[in-house]
């Protein structure tokens, strides 16, 4: 096989080499975008996810700094109220002397005994039914800061989650980056030595251009020779020349 030949077969495998690692990359890049895009709606979900597990805490830290308040407002009520019956009782002794006063003629000092011990019930019943509020009030607080707190959890391992995800895809996604460039490197190199195998094949075919045409210069050179020869012999003999073999031997007395 000829130089030429073999140039030729070696730029043809680097044109296909060169289309192979084209695609190659190309199907890397098309991946890396892939995992791109996965990543960023896996870190926006983690955001949305935290973000939302930041407004929890606030609102569980709210409801028990609230019921602590309320909790302490019960104990000062609890300290001013020496005879605690339940406010049940308090609130039937209560109607029962308001139905008395209301039913029953009494005597003026008695009436006012009455509405003294009527006042006082009222002021019992009423801090009863604000105890039983606080309690109330204090007990749904933190059931509800329980369950957000268990909310909380969860959404704090579902974030966990997709960090784990998050940093395993990431790995994923610099090993990709990694071998983009080393396929964009050969892919670089390919065209290069493709450039040049392309150079040195033209650059050979123009060489063997050359030559051909030298080597028909001196087949001419020799042929118009070998005619001019034969026509002097010719023209020595008497014989008659053909319009070539004058043109030669005229052409030549022209350079002398």
């Amino acid at each position: 096989m000829s130089e030429i030949d073999k140039l030729d077969d070696e730029r043809q495998q680097l044109r296909t080499d060169q289309s192979k690692s084209l695609d190659q990359l190309n199907e890397t890049k098309i991946k890396l975008q892939k995992v791109r895009d996965e990543l960023q709606n896996l870190r926006k979900t983690r955001d949305d996810l935290n973000d939302t597990v930041r407004a929890l805490k606030q609102t569980r830290d709210r409801l028990r700094d609230t019921s602590r308040e309320k909790l302490a407002t019960l104990r000062e009520l609890l300290k001013k109220i020496s005879d605690r019956p339940h406010a049940s009782i308090a609130e039937k002794d209560l109607a029962s002397l308001e139905w008395e006063v209301q039913t029953s003629p009494h005597e003026k000092d008695e009436e006012k005994r009455l509405m003294t011990k009527i006042r006082g019930l009222e002021i019992r019943v009423t801090g009863y039914h604000k105890i039983l509020k606080l309690r109330d009030d204090i007990t749904k607080q933190r059931e509800e800061a329980d369950q957000i707190h268990a909310r909380i959890q969860e959404l704090a391992a579902e974030s966990q989650k997709h960090h784990a995800d998050i940093v395993q895809l990431s790995e994923a996604f610099q090993a990709l980056r990694l071998r983009r460039e080393e396929q964009q490197k050969t892919l670089d190199d390919l065209k290069r030595r493709s450039a040049e195998t392309n150079q040195k094949f033209l650059h050979l075919r123009n060489t063997l251009t050359d030559d051909e045409k030298r080597i028909q210069r001196q087949k001419g050179e020799a042929l118009k020779e070998a005619l001019k020869d034969t026509a002097q012999k010719k023209l020595s003999k008497g014989g008659k020349l053909t319009l070539q073999e004058l043109s030669v031997l005229y052409e030549g007395k022209d350079e002398e």
